[in-house]
């Protein structure tokens, strides 16, 4: 079960797939904040008070991919880990992610039966 008080930003520019985690995450004990896309999780990043302790983003967004936004939030608060989820399969090796804090990359399709485990052992 989740450690109370930890906060996270669930990011998907689908409103549903984002809805969908901020609930998941929620049944779980964490505080989730949905946003739908790089630019309103950005934002929403930069006004939280107290700030978030872990981001969960989809990479395929329009405007600001998750490896843009987890680039963006690196040079903000590069203590912050990010898991990238994705539709398809990628590799820590994307170009791009040397320049963040991305800790895991999931498949969506994983997402329910990994996610769980995964938040516990970096939060």
């Amino acid at each position: 079960m989740a450690e109370d008080g930890k906060k996270i930003l669930y990011v998907d520019d689908e409103q549903g797939l984002a809805l969908l985690g901020e609930e998941f995450l929620g049944d779980l004990g964490y505080q989730v904040t949905a946003a739908f896309g790089g630019e309103e999780a950005f934002a929403a990043f930069g006004q939280a008070d107290p700030p978030f302790d872990l981001i969960v983003t989809d990479e395929s967004m329009p405007g600001i991919s998750g490896i843009e936004l987890a680039q963006k939030i690196y040079e903000v608060a590069p203590q912050v880990p990010v898991f990238i989820c994705s539709g398809h399969l990628l590799s820590n090796e994307e170009e791009g992610m040397d320049k963040t804090n991305i800790v895991e990359v999931l498949l969506k399709t994983d997402v329910c039966a990994k996610l769980p485990d995964l938040l516990e052992k970096h939060l």
